[in-house]
């Protein structure tokens, strides 16, 4: 009797680890269809193909890391990277790092013609600061997907490395 639930024991064990190495080896296969998917998205993004940047991916956790030339860039790879299938999350730890110097003070100025000269952003109060190349802006506007329009407009100026919005929204 001893023996019958030893051997039971052992199968069970057999059985068990077996799952396990199973689900693990799909796991590591998934994850490498993942990577290829956002691979081979980038390879049909012209804004992205020539750029050095790298992927990890682990149980559907994507971490995207390297170095782009505009802040649109970073942002691009990482909605290719939300969009592969078995994405659980993505970390974006993507540098900016421009290729041309850009005062504060001109991207400053870029982003004021933009808000002045858009029909979005007619009548809206925009308060805009640069420090590095890091862009702050407090706005109030009539859409959340105004925000969205901004913040790209805003990450296709060349010497912005980061975007910060604080947007309001008429009621």
């Amino acid at each position: 009797m001893k023996k019958k639930r030893n051997l039971m024991m052992l199968v069970v064990f057999i059985i068990i680890v077996s799952g396990i190495n199973q689900t693990h080896a799909m796991l590591a296969n998934s994850d490498k269809v993942i990577k290829q998917r956002i691979e081979d998205q980038v390879a049909d993004t012209l804004s992205l193909r020539k750029l050095k940047v790298d992927l990890a991916v682990e149980e559907g956790y994507v971490v995207l890391y390297g170095t782009v030339g505009l802040y649109i860039q970073k942002m691009l790879y990482e909605q290719i990277a939300w969009k592969a299938e078995g994405v659980i999350e993505v970390d974006n730890e993507i540098r900016v790092v421009p290729r041309l110097a850009q005062s504060d003070a001109v991207i400053e100025r870029k982003i004021m013609e933009l808000a002045q000269t858009h029909r979005r952003f007619q009548g809206v109060n925009v308060i805009v600061t640069v420090v590095k190349g890091a862009v702050q802006i407090r706005t109030t506007l009539d859409h959340p997907q105004d925000v969205l329009f901004l913040k790209r407009r805003v990450a296709e100026i060349e010497g912005v490395i980061s975007i910060e919005i604080r947007a309001k929204f008429i009621a």
